[in-house]
Parts: C-alpha cells; structure tokens; sequence
C-alpha cells in the first residue's frame, strides 16, 4: 500500500507569529513533525504544503519534500486544512502519483513519535476503506462542560442527574489533531477525514498536547527536555485505571 504524509504548514499564525518556524528544544517547530515521519518505513513521501518560502527551505533542510508552493487563497484564516489536503490530491493526481492513503499530520503536534504514526498507519491498513483519526481520552465527562448563556450555566449534555461518578460515565474522547488517514476516494466523497465510518487511534493525552498558544510551547519544551519524562513510552496503560 502506498501512503503518503502531508503537513500543511502555512506562513501566518494569529495566535503565535511564525508558529511552524518557532524554536522548540533546539530546532523549529515543523522539523519535530518531519523528523517522526521519516523514520517511518511505511511512508512513500513526506509532503509539506506552504505559501512560506522560508518554511519551505525549513523542510527541505529536514528532509520534506516541498515541490510547490501553496496558493495564497489557500493559506488565508478561513481555509481548512481539508482544502489543503484536497489541493495536494489534485496535484498528485496531475503527477500521476495518487497513493492508496494520504497521511494529514500537523506540525503543532511535536510530542507525536515515530511509533504513534507507524501505529497508526497499521491500524488503517487493517480496514483500508475507513478513515483512521487520532484522539485521546478526557478526563473531564460530557456532564461537566457548560455553555455561558445570559449570564447562567447551561449544560450541553442533558443527563438523568448531573452527580454521577466520573467512573460511571461513558468515556469521552477528543480529536487531539495530530494524525489523520484516508483513502483519496474517501476525502473527494466527504471532503473530511470526519465520515460515520471514521475509526480512532487513541493517543495519551501527554502526546496528544497541541501548540496554539505561547503557554503550549513552554509546555512542550519543558517535557522534551525533562528527564522526569520518557516520551518514547506510551501512558495508556495508565490512563486507563484511572
């Protein structure tokens, strides 16, 4: 099976100016995600899409391959990362490389490792006509979220009693963000990675942790240079007795 990875990466960042190119523990953000990819052997290519020339070198120095620039209606706030995705399939489709499965990886997830993505990929390749996305378990349950309305607390989730015990909840999972596959076919029909047949590779919630704000990066750099951490080894084991 032929899979390819893309990582969209776009020049501007409301949140943190630069974000993709921001050092993180001695190298920019973005080589974090290209360096995991690459040392998976299922990967037939790493793609990165961006309008930023300089993010481009950056790629290329970490072994990406950035065989063009995005266009700047695709790079503007608005556009998600789907239409992205979309973009690089017609392109490949032109090249005459359309792969079985495209791999969408984000650069702001920098705790991902290697084996996440191998296993994920794997986890895919066992029912290859079903989306595959990563997503963690949340230690907060449905019936403790709350919108903000006129001034009141109003549940989202409505529920028999809002008193039950956390370990009598069903378990709630998030998308963490991090990794995303599909088959071509699959991504043209829907135009997401989010269809009803959509399977999760379940992360830790410490490799789950997504840059937006400058407090995510002091965060990340604080784990990838603490000894007290081994991210090499996956916690859900713990997690789960929790």
């Amino acid at each position: 099976m032929k899979c390819i990875a893309i990582v969209p990466a776009r020049g501007g960042s409301k949140g943190v100016p630069g974000k993709n190119l921001r050092p993180l523990a001695g190298k920019p953000l973005i080589g974090w995600t290209i360096e995991a990819a690459r040392e998976v052997a299922g990967l037939d290519d790493i793609i990165v899409s961006t309008d930023d020339p300089e993010i481009a070198g950056v790629a290329r120095t970490f072994g990406a391959s950035v065989p063009f620039i995005r266009p700047a209606d695709l790079a503007a706030d608005n556009v998600h990362a789907i239409h992205v995705i979309l973009h690089c399939l017609d392109w490949l489709e032109e090249q005459g490389r359309l792969p079985d499965a495209i791999m969408m990886i984000l650069p702001t997830s920098p705790l991902r490792r290697a084996w996440h993505i191998r296993q994920a990929l794997q986890a895919f390749m066992e029912d290859p006509g079903c989306p595959v996305i990563s997503v963690y378990r949340s230690l907060t349950p449905m019936i403790s979220f709350r919108w903000l309305e006129a001034g009141r607390l109003v549940p989202v989730a409505a529920a028999e009693t809002m008193n039950l015990q956390r370990q009598d909840l069903k378990p709630l999972y998030g998308v963490n963000g991090s990794i995303y596959i599909a088959p071509p076919e699959v991504l043209r029909r829907h135009g997401t990675f989010h269809t009803e047949e959509a399977r999760p590779f379940v992360m830790d919630r410490l490799h789950s942790l997504d840059i937006n704000s400058l407090d995510d990066f002091a965060m990340a750099e604080h784990l990838l240079k603490s000894p007290d951490f081994d991210l090499d080894k996956s916690l859900l084991a713990e997690e789960e007795t929790r």
